[in-house]
């Protein structure tokens, strides 16, 4: 029979107890903790590593494969010198940072000189819109003027009818007048319905009244015609400068040419010579020979 030592039966019997227990045996674990120290080698491949990938976030952030690729063949090539290779490696990630800077301030230039070109052309469009602006403005001014000369609707019959009331204002600032003969109106001034006797365009008002009545001058003058010729029939003419009166249809003149009438003087009475329709006075305001609607002038 084997002879089986102290310290034998000491270890059976704790590896019995052990596997009853479940456990692994004290002798089996090893409680010495080996820490393995890295060599200086290994820390400088593990640096070239890290900056091997700071070395690529950059360049995919800075986007510049030809800047990146350039940048990396020197490296690429000195593959026996990893101290250069990190050396080269930190160097080329601070040059990439300098450029970096550099790309932000230019970009920042850039947007600077962006703004001042966009206020500069605000500025320009501003001034273009106040100039059209003050064009408008003038060209409406314009058009102001030249409605109020030719008068509203700026049309030649517009402008004729500006003339007339200029006229008016010019006859009544000048002359002072009432009414030649005692009757009422029969046929106003302007269009009307013409027949066989009567004209389309009156240019005066004819008022009724009876053969003989007394016609008196409606404003004072020289007579400058008297005559029996044509339509009118026997008529007096009286002329104060541009102002003048016509009397038509008379059945007898009292007045000559040359003499000056006052005002209220008896110059005819009512007849119905030359074409007309019965016994009336034909009343006319002329200035410069240009009719004017004498119920304008005067109240008749």
């Amino acid at each position: 029979m084997e002879k089986i030592s102290e310290d034998e039966r000491i270890k059976r019997a704790e590896e019995i107890s052990a596997r009853r227990n479940n456990r692994i045996p004290v002798s089996n674990i090893n409680t010495t903790h080996k820490v393995k120290k890295l060599s200086t080698l290994s820390k400088i491949f593990i640096q070239v590593i890290c900056s091997i990938c700071i070395f690529g976030i950059f360049y995919l952030c800075n986007q510049n494969n030809s800047l990146a690729i350039d940048k990396i063949k020197p490296i690429l090539s000195e593959d026996t010198d990893f101290v250069g290779i990190y050396n080269q490696i930190n160097l080329f990630i601070k040059n990439i940072s300098d450029s970096l800077k550099n790309d932000d301030s230019n970009i920042n230039d850039e947007n600077i000189n962006t703004n001042n070109e966009i206020i500069q052309n605000n500025v320009i469009e501003e001034n273009l819109n106040e100039n059209e602006v003050t064009e408008n403005v003038v060209e409406t001014e314009q058009n102001v003027i030249e409605t109020e000369q030719n008068g509203v609707g700026g049309g030649d019959e517009n402008l004729e009818v500006s003339e007339t009331d200029q006229d008016v204002i010019f006859v009544k600032e000048n002359a002072s007048f009432i009414k030649p003969v005692i009757g009422y109106i029969t046929s106003g001034y302007g269009q009307r319905e013409p027949t066989e006797i009567i004209s389309a365009n009156h240019a005066g008002v004819d008022i009724g009244a009876n053969t003989g009545t007394d016609i008196i001058a409606s404003m004072s003058g020289y007579v400058t015609l008297v005559s029996s010729v044509g339509d009118y029939g026997n008529h007096i003419q009286i002329t104060n400068g541009e102002i003048s009166t016509i009397y038509a249809h008379c059945s007898k003149i009292v007045v000559n040419e040359g003499d000056y009438i006052n005002q209220a003087q008896k110059i005819a009475e009512v007849g119905s010579t030359g074409r007309t329709t019965g016994p009336h006075l034909h009343f006319e305001i002329r200035r410069n020979n240009k009719t004017i609607d004498p119920q304008k002038i005067l109240n008749l």
